[in-house]
């Protein structure tokens, strides 16, 4: 036995019996529901040892797709602590690359044979302009130095939307729902006496800092749709 593969099993062996149930499905469809940070890459990283050690087949028949490259270079990453350097063999891509790759891959079913995702450097540069447009006192630059200082959170928000097919009705209607209920939220009214403020008072300096991140947050959700038409624009004809 190699070093590798015992290793491995030594791995295997610290699962708790959920884990371990997962893992040994080798066969057929297996739903792992966990949230953040239990370790899914873990199992699904231990699962594809397995079905390696135990059957026929290789490295490059496999292919696993997550969100992010964070988690691409996680299960990577995994990978090579479970089965050393095969695991550069398994097919490791975000949904985007690999959709990306299939579509370079055969130009002719898709009409075109220069389509490229639009870069991170593009992306920056669509949503700089996107706020370059904005008022002074649009809620995303009002009382800021530089008008860049929600460039991130805008990308992070559009990621969010789109990955979660979040439209602007949606978020429109949950953002709303959401700040008519602060005012009787337990976290912005007084529970006890406080000097001047009685109980049952509201927080008022928090419940308007609470309103105005609300309305940052609806401000930036409608951006998105004009970020969108700039993404299509700045694509290649």
């Amino acid at each position: 036995m190699s070093d590798t593969i015992a290793k491995f099993l030594k791995e295997l062996a610290q699962l708790n019996a959920a884990q371990r149930q997962a893992v040994e499905q080798i066969e057929g469809p297996v739903l792992v529901i966990a949230g953040p940070g239990t370790g899914k890459t873990h199992i699904l990283s231990a699962r594809i040892g397995r079905i390696l050690l135990e059957t026929d087949a290789q490295p490059y028949n496999i292919l696993c797709l997550t969100f992010t490259d964070a988690g691409v270079n996680a299960m990577r990453e995994r990978l090579l602590h479970f089965i050393g350097p095969e695991a550069h063999r398994v097919h490791i891509y975000t949904f985007h690359s690999f959709c990306n790759n299939i579509i370079q891959d055969n130009p002719i079913y898709f009409g075109a044979n220069t389509l490229e995702p639009i870069s991170e450097l593009e992306q920056v540069e669509l949503v700089q302009e996107l706020l370059d447009e904005l008022p002074a006192l649009h809620p995303l630059k009002r009382g800021r130095s530089t008008p860049y200082f929600y460039l991130q959170h805008l990308l992070d928000l559009f990621q969010i939307m789109k990955r979660e097919y979040w439209s602007l009705e949606y978020m429109e209607q949950q953002i709303v729902a959401y700040s008519q209920e602060l005012p009787n939220k337990k976290e912005f009214i007084y529970q006890i006496n406080h000097g001047k403020f009685q109980k049952g008072d509201l927080k008022e300096a928090k419940l308007e800092e609470e309103q105005f991140k609300m309305e940052q947050l609806l401000a930036a959700a409608q951006l998105f749709p004009i970020y969108e038409k700039k993404m299509k624009k700045s694509a290649p004809l």
